[in-house]
């Protein structure tokens, strides 16, 4: 999935979530740099590689699929060594909680490998499994599934032509008006977002697919929840605060317009959304093989003091729903991200 436009070497995702079993609840993953805004791993990316660890422990259970997930992020996580415990907190044949861990810095070259005095924690998680392809139960439909929310954006994108060509009539990639290296994990995707502005004021949709046409798999969906265009915010905010944003970055009017200078168009990466806390609910599998697009809504109730929410909602070309996610995030300076506080987490396992 990883995209080697800005030189980066061309990695699959189940390339880039493989861990390796050190021990019976011990996980070993190498977090690839391809993934990272500035120095810092995407958050999803993470929860991706932590559900892979998940995954593997479970794998004689029969439940290969996460069905819920909370993440806290304490600590900034970074491209290199890490290791992640697995609690076992309740295993059943219908649903298995776990308790994640997820470590960096040095490590001991043997069990239990985690140095408490100078490994990290960086991301912890309670996480339930089940296996969505065999569950059953009381289906009902439900008065939200008549409302227009539930409805695909329209009009529907012709994919051919966002494939081919960037956009159509109604569709267009967002670019990423910037050279610098430091939003590698955003030059995975290619968004495409309403040519005119939100279709719906304070909403952002958009439709994802790979940067390398490699389909999206299950095992991305954290991932998916936790990757946005450049200028997210400029969708979320009020009509009169998009106006006002847009003014003030030099005339950069609705999307896949272009800025008139470099300097313009390095305006907006001076700002990083990390992630706080991230909640995933897992609606339905997809396809073994994965699927090529997916349609994405984000929303935002309020944007204060530095801190924001976002809800997220996943759906498939036909409009079923696929997950759903919170996050509560901050905005910072970029120079809170590559500040050199600390060096990448070294490899002895």
């Amino acid at each position: 999935m990883a995209s080697d436009e800005a030189g980066g070497a061309d990695v699959s995702f189940g390339e880039a979530i493989r861990v390796e079993k050190v021990d019976l609840h011990t996980y070993r993953i190498d977090l690839n740099d391809a993934f990272c805004i500035g120095k810092v791993s995407n958050g999803g990316y993470t929860a991706s590689c932590m559900l892979a660890a998940a995954r593997a422990h479970l794998s004689s259970h029969g439940q290969p699929d996460t069905l819920t997930a909370h993440f806290e992020y304490p600590r900034q996580t970074t491209a290199g060594a890490a290791i992640v415990a697995v609690e076992d907190i309740k295993l059943s044949s219908r649903l298995s909680t776990l308790h994640l861990t997820l470590w960096q810095g040095s490590f001991l070259a043997d069990a239990p490998w985690i140095d408490r005095s100078v490994s990290r924690r960086t991301v912890l998680a309670y996480t339930t499994h089940t296996n969505l392809r065999t569950s059953t139960g009381i289906t009902l439909p439900t008065g939200y599934e008549a409302t227009r929310a539930t409805a695909l954006p329209s009009p529907l994108p012709a994919f051919e032509a966002l494939e081919t060509r960037g956009l159509d009539d109604c569709w267009e990639e967002s670019k990423l008006l910037t050279s610098s290296g430091l939003w590698r994990s955003l030059r995975n995707w290619r968004f495409y977002i309403p040519r005119k502005g939100p279709l719906t004021p304070g909403v952002m949709d958009m439709w994802v697919h790979t940067a390398s046409g490699e389909h999206i798999p299950q095992s991305a969906l954290p991932y998916v929840v936790d990757s946005f265009p450049y200028n997210l915010h400029t969708f979320l905010v009020a009509p009169e605060a998009r106006t006002f944003l847009e003014a003030s970055q030099g005339g950069a009017g609705v999307a896949g317009e272009k800025k008139k200078t470099t300097g313009e168009a390095d305006q907006r990466p001076g700002l990083w959304f990390p992630t706080v806390l991230m909640n995933l609910e897992v609606k339905k599998a997809l396809p073994e093989e994965g699927v090529e697009w997916l349609a994405v809504r984000v929303t935002s109730k309020q944007i204060k003091d530095g801190r924001f929410d976002l809800d997220v909602l996943v759906r498939d070309v036909g409009g079923e729903l696929v997950a759903l996610s919170h996050h509560v995030a901050m905005i910072l300076s970029i120079e809170r991200n590559t500040g050199n506080k600390r060096d990448a987490p070294k490899a002895i396992l």
